[in-house]
């Protein structure tokens, strides 16, 4: 227990766990003058390059590092020049140079994602979500999203941005068996709720979405459907697993990271003029005055590339994503949905709770150098500790680590949680398997 005095500084709201952590850092970081600040964060920085830049095995599905002519062009001076308006009339004069990156950068990424129009001055897809609560629905409104279990972002619910806004969150009929949404049940279910909008996609995707249904359903209610692509967009964007907007969706919002590989940040895009117009009066000046324009130099870049090479990039993570979670299976890991064929995204998800939960078993394989995170799986009983790990392949694969490293990986992962082998004897096989990654894509 954490005593009143030990109490964190930071956030002395936060569980006890954190409370231990932040008391600790507190204790060894207070008081330093300013040389001994930039020693810390010279070493905070090493320690974290080393660990995911050069050293770990990092199967997060929320990361992944930018390639190299994308990193060439991020220019973090760019991000201190406030730019507000349309290029034309800005409040600040003289940004002519960064005119072009904000008509280079949405262009492109509208062409990408199978739309005519995108926003991208957003800075995360929670605020990307945001933004279409605000301009889709009025406070007291309902919200249909998947629930928590099934992979609903935090974005979608009470707690998160949905919450913000105000919207009254309603949980979409759920096939846990299949992990799919219930399209028996969804129509019926959509005129009984009314909701002003649907939002679909989710934090594990294995499998892609009916969005042709969906919509169907959601015209018969009047409501606008929104693909949350965060964690696919760089498969769609690779014209794999599904095309949102093709199929039927009003509007997709995205992380402009994760899989599709480019810098922090989000993107909303839409085929819809009307639509669209609603979006960018959210964004601005609704939710942003200035913003990070060194984001759109990489957003740029990424989104070019990924025209030419995204179809190659998106097979192989989807081709290591299935090698790995055969591999698990035959080292002794209960795959989820091995009945499906375990996936069919870049996404992989392993029943955890003879491992303590997700969360436990994530700090397990960290201190043998690989990096994931826990995650609830669908079925699990609301308020249970995440049931399951969650995998993603994008960053191995960009780092050169293909379809057939992906037994060496199971192996390693096997030897920290089935056996429980010192994370201490299996971390240097950890190191000597990513230094011999191949080139990546």
């Amino acid at each position: 227990m954490v005593t009143l005095e030990a109490r964190s500084r930071v956030a002395p709201w936060a569980s006890e766990r954190a409370q231990r952590r932040l008391t600790e850092l507190e204790s060894a970081l207070g008081g330093l003058d300013a040389a001994g600040v930039v020693r810390a964060v010279a070493d905070a920085l090493g320690g974290h390059r080393r660990a995911f830049d050069e050293e770990g095995i990092v199967l997060y599905a929320g990361t992944n590092t930018m390639s190299p002519r994308a990193l060439a062009v991020h220019q973090a001076s760019v991000s201190s020049r406030p730019s507000m308006g349309w290029p034309g009339e800005k409040f600040q004069a003289g940004l002519d140079h960064l005119d072009v990156l904000e008509t280079l950068a949405p262009l492109r990424m509208a062409a990408l994602m199978d739309g005519r129009y995108a926003e991208v001055r957003l800075q995360s897809a929670t605020l990307a979500n945001l933004a279409c609560y605000t301009a889709f629905a009025r406070p007291g409104d309902t919200i249909a999203v998947l629930p928590e279990a099934a992979g609903g972002h935090a974005s979608h619910h009470a707690q998160g941005a949905a919450g913000i806004r105000g919207l009254r969150v309603v949980d979409l009929p759920y096939d846990a068996a299949g992990f799919a949404i219930d399209h028996a049940r969804l129509p019926a279910f959509l005129r009984r709720e009314r909701p002003a909008i649907v939002v679909i996609g989710a934090s594990l995707m294995l499998f892609p979405h009916d969005v042709a249904a969906v919509r169907a359903a959601c015209d018969e209610a009047g409501a606008t459907l929104i693909y949350d692509a965060s964690h696919v967009a760089g498969l769609i964007a690779g014209r794999r697993f599904q095309r949102p907007l093709a199929d039927g969706a009003h509007v997709l919002t995205m992380s402009t990271y994760k899989s599709f590989g480019g810098p922090p940040g989000a993107a909303i895009v839409t085929r819809d003029e009307e639509l669209a117009e609603r979006v960018s009066a959210a964004a601005y000046p609704g939710l942003t005055a200035n913003y990070d324009a060194a984001r759109l130099a990489p957003l740029a870049v990424t989104a070019a590339e990924l025209a030419e090479t995204g179809p190659a990039y998106a097979d192989a993570c989807m081709a290591g994503a299935t090698a790995l979670a055969a591999a698990l299976q035959a080292s002794g890991f209960a795959v989820a949905a091995a009945e499906l064929g375990w996936t069919t995204s870049h996404h992989v998800a392993v029943e955890a709770d003879a491992f303590g939960g997700g969360d436990e078993a994530a700090r397990a394989l960290a201190a043998g150098g690989i990096y994931l995170s826990g995650i609830g799986l669908p079925g699990q009983p609301p308020g249970e500790p995440m049931g399951g790990l969650r995998i993603g392949t994008q960053e191995v694969t960009r780092r050169g680590l293909g379809p057939d490293r992906m037994p060496a990986v199971a192996d390693l992962m096997a030897r920290l949680l089935i056996k429980g082998e010192d994370p201490a004897r299996v971390r240097p096989d950890t190191l000597a398997l990513r230094a011999s990654a191949g080139e990546g894509l």
